[in-house]
């Protein structure tokens, strides 16, 4: 299975702010969308970072209570590492556990397309391995 099967499954909303909005409306964005990253582009539409929960949360620590005031691009992770549509969830993982990130843009010629998770990675990676199994077990039941 491919992030292009996952993004058929989970959509291809990805929310996005700008490196210099402030850290409090990309928290209010992540919030009211109930999302835990936004993807940080710039005038043109080009990936530049990705800002998350876990991104804001460090920030706290390390700027205290007013980070909140502060641009996105003060606490965004980047470089940004990505992923593409014909990628397999079984690469998406590897990638994202090497690199340890949690969520991957996915991008197509050179354009924002969606964003995977390591939930959606692993729940695809889950059911294709059900898949095998039940492919094996029937194969083993005919002979």
């Amino acid at each position: 299975m491919s992030v292009e099967d996952i993004l058929k499954t989970k959509g291809r909303n990805v929310y996005t702010v700008r490196p210099e909005h402030s850290i409090a409306l990309a928290a209010a964005l992540m919030t009211g969308k109930r999302v835990g990253v936004a993807v940080v582009c710039d005038a043109k539409g080009h990936i530049v970072g990705v800002v998350s929960e876990r991104d804001i949360v460090a920030g706290m620590t390390e700027y205290g209570k007013g980070v909140v005031d502060m641009p996105v691009r003060n606490v965004m992770t980047a470089p940004v590492v990505t992923c593409q549509p014909g990628d397999s969830a079984k690469k998406v993982l590897e990638i994202m556990t090497e690199r340890r990130v949690r969520h991957l843009p996915v991008v197509d010629h050179g354009e924002l397309v969606g964003l995977v998770s390591i939930g959606d990675a692993v729940s695809f990676r889950l059911k294709e391995a059900q898949l095998e199994v039940g492919v094996l077990r029937d194969f083993a039941a005919t002979r």
